[in-house]
């Protein structure tokens, strides 16, 4: 188990542990933007290791696309909580962007860690 894999199941579990003592709408937010950011993050993270194994020259692109993922994603959440009927009745938004931004801390910076020795030991090979 790497540490990126450990920090997210660290926070999935403080996640889960927050929603379950808040409840309510803003116990479903921190849940829901906790899984949304940690799972585009996780795949950004995935797709920039196999670009850096492949084409490592592209590296400073894939994480480009990985910000403009991420941009995406947040929009698209906040979105579906505005305009789904009943659901921003049942998730709170605020609690949801938090959660989502602590998500992508917690997945990206042990995850471009890893990345980032993978591309020094390709470089020193």
């Amino acid at each position: 188990m790497n540490l990126t894999t450990k920090t997210t199941s660290i926070g999935l579990a403080a996640a889960a542990a927050s929603a379950l003592l808040l409840r309510g709408a803003v116990g479903t937010g921190i849940l829901a933007g906790y899984l949304a950011g940690a799972a585009v993050t996780g795949a950004c993270l995935v797709r920039q290791r196999r670009v850096l194994e492949t084409a490592p020259r592209r590296a400073l692109h894939t994480m480009v696309e990985g910000f403009l993922a991420k941009l995406a994603a947040i929009v698209l959440l906040i979105l579906a909580i505005l305009l789904v009927p009943g659901l921003r009745q049942r998730c709170d938004l605020a609690a949801t962007l938090v959660a989502f931004g602590g998500a992508v801390l917690l997945v990206l910076l042990p995850g471009t860690v890893a990345n980032a020795r993978l591309l020094r030991e390709r470089r020193a090979a």
